[in-house]
């Protein structure tokens, strides 16, 4: 099976491979990243990120950031790595460190991020090469459906986020009136921090995310939840070029397409699907299943 994510999204991918129970290693390639994930009948067994560090650093960083696990865990579970090649997380389930619900919630959550990641991309190539002899695996894995309905809430976020930011030459600035900040304690992790760092004021949304070093969609989903927390506002739109202008939205619009494609076909599989909804199609034209 190979196309292109302008004709083929990685959510109908990723359902047709979980329904069909395929094993095998989806390779998606796009301008500014090489993503790579394996499936073990059907469900998400490990992903490569060519923009990520190592994922079992970004696993472990994700857990210590939910105060899942502490340092002493983390580092006594990196140790036992280096002497038992073996999956941070299954590791950290084996050494009861953290609980094995937990980390498939925290593993679908990362998934579902660099898959929303590579479709702001809007272009790029995918194929997926099957495993001609599939061998059962002793690590944990993710259902692939998990990973659908994390993607729907991230997407969500993001779209929710850009319409809260307007464009991507809008200018933000920390919120200095104590009276208007948030009453609730906010729950800040690395990234937010990274984030938080960089506004200064005259720095836009792009500025921003570009200064950080971090992924589109994360800088866009924390600056508009600190938006919404009344922890930044909106300053202006600093004079740009239109087709910066116009980005945020057509990757906004690209996103909630996609989002509201399977959250149709989420009510379709309970049977309940709303009234007045498009359904889902059966596939764009230009896909090669001639290895399926």
């Amino acid at each position: 099976m190979q196309g292109t994510l302008d004709t083929f999204g990685v959510v109908e991918i990723l359902q047709m491979l979980g329904r069909a129970r395929r094993s095998g290693t989806l390779h998606i390639e796009c301008p500014e990243r090489l993503i790579d994930v394996h499936f073990v009948l059907g469900r998400i067994a490990e992903t490569r990120d060519s923009t990520r560090v190592a994922s079992d650093t970004v696993i472990g960083s994700q857990l210590l950031k939910r105060s899942l696990i502490n340092e002493a865990q983390l580092r006594e579970a990196l140790a036992r790595q280096e002497a038992e090649p073996c999956p941070l997380g299954t590791i950290l389930v084996q050494s009861d460190h953290v609980d094995e619900a937990d980390l498939r919630e925290v593993l679908s959550r990362q998934v579902a991020n660099t898959l929303v990641a590579a479709k702001l991309e809007t272009t790029g190539n995918f194929v997926f090469v099957v495993d001609a002899g599939p061998k059962p695996v002793d690590f944990i894995t993710i259902d692939t459906h998990s990973v659908l309905l994390d993607i729907s809430a991230l997407g969500g976020e993001y779209c929710l986020a850009v319409e809260m930011l307007g464009q991507s030459n809008t200018v933000l600035v920390r919120n200095g009136d104590y009276h208007t900040l948030p009453r609730k304690p906010l729950t800040l992790g690395r990234d937010e921090f990274m984030v938080l760092m960089q506004v200064d004021g005259q720095r836009t949304v792009a500025e921003i995310g570009a200064a950080s070093g971090l992924e589109e969609i994360t800088v866009v989903s924390v600056l508009g939840k600190l938006a919404e927390a009344g922890v930044l506002l909106v300053k202006a739109e600093r004079q740009s070029r239109a087709a910066d202008d116009v980005e945020l939205q057509a990757h906004r619009d690209s996103v909630w397409a996609e989002v509201s494609q399977l959250l149709d076909d989420i009510a379709d599989e309970s049977g309940a699907a709303p009234s007045g909804e498009a359904r889902p199609h059966d596939g764009p034209a230009g896909l090669d299943w001639g290895s399926l």
